[in-house]
């Protein structure tokens, strides 16, 4: 079996290489090739296009990146044209993978989504394009397969990852030793613009908190991110540490956390929290024109109400941040009823062992007279 698979974002990489690793337990033959990072290299992805080079925040930033995604798009769609592959696996990275999708059906390609384009948010029109032209839709929250199912996709809910993530992260250390006062724990975000656009008001917030309330305030780093970034930390009284977050946010009595994955992983800790984020001007007026979400974080979408309060553009400022903090930290009643809805959200995540049944599912979807194993069909 020989497989196109094509992710752009960290985000994206990151889940294609651990459906490829799979894919590969489940089915020894087989090859694949594409557009990914060095995670998805790692798994064993023939990389013709490296996914490093087109990451990009928002909207207006899409128009400097331009030149090199059509060179990517012509890239693998002439690669499909050689290859001839069985079936291309589309993970995230919607715009780009919307074009790439219209070549390898010309040419005959069985598509499948894994993690589709978030068509609940915006363009919904294009679920219906996705419904029509998939081969399977591989969700990971069960109200987006229920939507392409109710469109006429061949759609299941293979659950979340990140129930596997949390819990391995959980079972390590912490970087700090058990807290002697109260804890608040700062993920401002993993890119470079959004620390920029973060961290002033977040880190002169927790400041404040931490003098006044006697708290103890800790900031992770990830990784790849120069420390140099996260300026004034110590002369605000907040430890930056790199590693730990799980360990970290389960000791967390609140955190304040850039919206994203971050905050579902927040959720499965059990971590009272305030959501904020920042964008460009531009990419936000668009945003705001397309989408018809009343919510933005992840938590709150999955949720289908309010559980947790969020802190966008203009009302992110350092006062708003720690009024919304000291108001959670202020009333044990507002923290419970935050962890009982936060509980909600991490059961509707499903539970271990979502990338295997992603892989199951893709692979059934690729040999039709297949019957679906009894996890699969759980999953649904």
């Amino acid at each position: 079996m020989n497989v196109l698979i094509s992710a752009g974002e960290a985000s994206g990489d990151q889940l294609a290489a651990r459906l490829l690793a799979a894919l590969r337990r489940a089915r020894p033959d087989l090859a694949a090739f594409g557009m990914g990072g060095a995670r998805l290299e790692a798994a064993g992805l023939d990389r013709v296009v490296a996914s490093e080079s087109l990451s990009v925040v928002g909207v207006s930033e899409v128009f400097g990146k331009a030149p090199a995604l059509r060179r990517a798009l012509s890239r693998l769609g002439a690669e499909a044209i050689r290859r001839r592959p069985d079936a291309a696996v589309l993970v995230d990275f919607p715009d780009f993978h919307g074009l790439l999708a219209r070549r390898l059906r010309r040419i005959g390609v069985p598509l499948v989504y894994y993690v589709p384009p978030q068509v609940w948010a915006w363009r919904r029109g294009r679920a219906k394009t996705i419904a029509g032209s998939a081969r399977r839709v591989v969700t990971l929250f069960p109200f987006e397969a229920e939507l392409f199912r109710s469109l006429g996709a061949d759609a299941v809910c293979s659950g979340h990852p990140l129930v596997d993530d949390v819990r391995e992260g959980l079972a390590g250390a912490s970087p700090l030793p058990a807290k002697t006062r109260r804890r608040l724990v700062l993920l401002p975000g993993s890119r470079d613009a959004e620390l920029a656009r973060h961290w002033p008001a977040m880190s002169e917030a927790a400041a404040s908190l931490g003098r006044r309330l006697d708290l103890e305030v800790v900031a992770v780093r990830a990784p790849h991110l120069p420390q140099a970034l996260f300026a004034g930390a110590a002369e605000r009284g907040i430890r930056v540490v790199s590693g730990g977050m799980h360990p970290l946010l389960a000791s967390a009595d609140l955190a304040l956390v850039a919206s994203g994955t971050a905050t579902l992983e927040a959720a499965l800790c059990g971590a009272p929290m305030v959501v904020v984020y920042r964008t460009s001007a531009l990419t936000y007026a668009i945003a705001r024109a397309l989408v018809r979400l009343p919510r933005v974080s992840l938590v709150n979408i999955v949720a289908g109400e309010e559980v947790v309060p969020e802190l966008l553009q203009g009302s992110l400022t350092a006062a708003n941040l720690e009024h919304e903090a000291e108001a959670i930290l202020s009333s044990p009643e507002r923290a419970a009823a935050m962890r009982a809805g936060l509980a909600r959200v991490a059961s509707s995540l499903g539970p271990p062992g979502a990338t295997e049944r992603a892989a199951e599912a893709i692979l059934a979807a690729l040999a039709p007279a297949q019957r679906p194993a009894p996890g699969l069909r759980a999953a649904r």
